[in-house]
């Protein structure tokens, strides 16, 4: 696979147009702006507070960025450009899925404790972005669905997964597992980010090997259909 460039430091189209403005600045801006997101939140941290920080007029911070939403999306922007990566090492149509898939799953834990900071602002201030802007992470984010529903297919065919877990549910479930990183792993910690992701993509798997889910009783389906029925009539009366 050809070696991506690192679009996370990519001057703003406006920027490069300049010949003033420096690569190591813009990575100075992008550093503060996801160190005080994160700690302040994006209502709480001004561009006043950045420019400060960064040793920048005001006016000067708005020559990379016209606005603090577009700063925001710049910070997470090229969030998902590892995993872009990991996604595409992995390998389908191999003899062993349920192999890549632990190996996808480590890999995205180990990524998402290294990108703490900006997957917590993330998953708070994503909202505040405009939504061409939400719509173009969004779309990338959805690669991490589709390769893992693809790997459980596989690994449904080989008889790895239990045919009654739905690859969409498991999918979704198991990427849940390794984003949530982010949220307790400390640098500090005593555990290394690579053992976590052993760990992690070890749990994950040995539970999803061993799981199957028994599809209730057309009596048991006919039961729950007309109970929920009378909760919503009973609902609507009240």
């Amino acid at each position: 696979m050809a070696e991506r460039k690192d679009n996370a430091t990519k001057l703003p189209r406006r920027a490069r147009a300049g010949t003033a403005l420096s690569q190591e600045r813009w990575e100075k801006i992008l550093e503060v702006a996801t160190r005080l997101f994160r700690q302040r939140g994006f209502a709480g941290a001004s561009m006043q507070d950045v420019s400060d920080e960064v040793g920048l007029l005001k006016g000067s911070l708005y020559y990379y960025v016209k606005s603090k939403e577009e700063l925001l999306f710049e910070v997470l922007r090229d969030l998902h450009q590892g995993g872009g990566d990991i996604v595409e090492s992995v390998q389908y149509e191999s003899d062993d899925p349920l192999g890549q898939l632990k190996e996808y799953l480590r890999r995205l834990t180990i990524y998402a404790g290294e990108q703490r900071a900006r997957l917590a602002i993330f998953f708070r201030d994503f909202g505040c972005l405009p939504i061409e802007n939400q719509k173009q992470i969004i779309a990338e984010r959805d690669m991490y669905v589709v390769c893992a529903v693809r790997l459980i297919e596989e690994a449904k065919a080989k008889k790895q997964i239990d045919s009654s877990i739905n690859s969409t549910v498991a999918a979704l479930s198991v990427l849940g597992a390794t984003s949530v990183t982010h949220e307790w792993y400390r640098p500090d910690g005593p555990l290394s980010l690579e053992t976590i992701g052993e760990q992690v993509a070890a749990i994950i798997i040995d539970g999803l090997g061993g799981a199957s889910v028994t599809r209730p009783s057309r009596r048991a389906r006919d039961t729950s259909q007309r109970s929920r029925a009378k909760t919503r009539s009973t609902t609507r009366k009240s």
